[in-house]
C-alpha cells in the first residue's frame, strides 16, 4: 500500500512541475545521515545518496519525491511536503526554518516507530543563485530507533 501511494505522489509532482515557473524546480542531491546515538553511528550506513526533485509552490510549502540509499542500505523512495514559515535573513542568503512529512519506503517495522509515514524538522540554507543545503532533523524515538540530521544539497533547474 505505501509504495502504490508513493509513486502516486511522484507522479502528482511529476505532473505539477511542467506547470510551475522552471526557477521553482530543483534537484536535490541526498549526501548523507549523522546519526545521533554511538550504536547507530558504528553500524548504520551514514551515505545516502539519492536524487529527488523539489517543486516550490510559494516562499513556505514545497513537494518532494525521489529515492536514497537509506540508513539500513536498502533504497528508499519518498514523497514529501514541507513547510517552512521562518526566515532568517543573512545578507544575500537566508535560512528557512519548518518541517516535512511524508511517505518513504525501505523500512521495516522493526527499524523505525512510523513506517511509511515520516516526519522531520526542516533547516535550509539558501544561497543567493538559489542552490541551497537542505538538513532534516529527526530525534531519537523508542525502540532503538536513533535519530539523525540527514542533508541534501538542492541545485536549481
Amino acid at each position: 500500500m505505501s509504495r502504490a501511494l508513493i509513486i502516486v505522489a511522484c507522479l502528482a509532482t511529476a505532473i505539477a512541475a511542467p506547470s510551475v515557473r522552471a526557477t521553482t524546480l530543483t534537484l536535490d542531491l541526498n549526501l548523507a545521515s549523522i546519526h545521533t546515538e554511538h550504536w547507530a553511528r558504528d553500524t548504520l550506513n551514514q551515505r545516502n545518496e539519492g536524487l529527488g526533485l523539489t517543486v516550490q509552490l510559494d516562499p513556505s510549502w514545497s513537494l518532494s519525491t525521489g529515492f536514497y540509499r537509506n540508513s539500513y542500505r536498502r533504497t528508499s523512495a519518498y514523497a514529501l511536503a514541507a513547510w517552512t514559515p521562518l526566515r532568517i535573513p543573512l545578507g544575500a542568503w537566508h535560512i528557512d526554518a519548518g518541517g516535512e512529512a511524508g511517505l518513504v519506503t525501505g523500512y521495516h517495522r522493526s527499524e523505525v516507530t512510523s513506517r511509511p509515514l515520516m516526519a522531520a524538522g526542516l533547516l535550509r540554507v539558501v544561497a543567493p543563485r538559489g542552490w541551497s543545503l537542505d538538513l532534516s532533523i529527526v530525534p531519537n524515538a523508542p525502540n532503538r530507533c536513533s535519530g539523525f540530521v540527514g542533508a541534501q544539497l538542492s541545485l536549481p533547474l
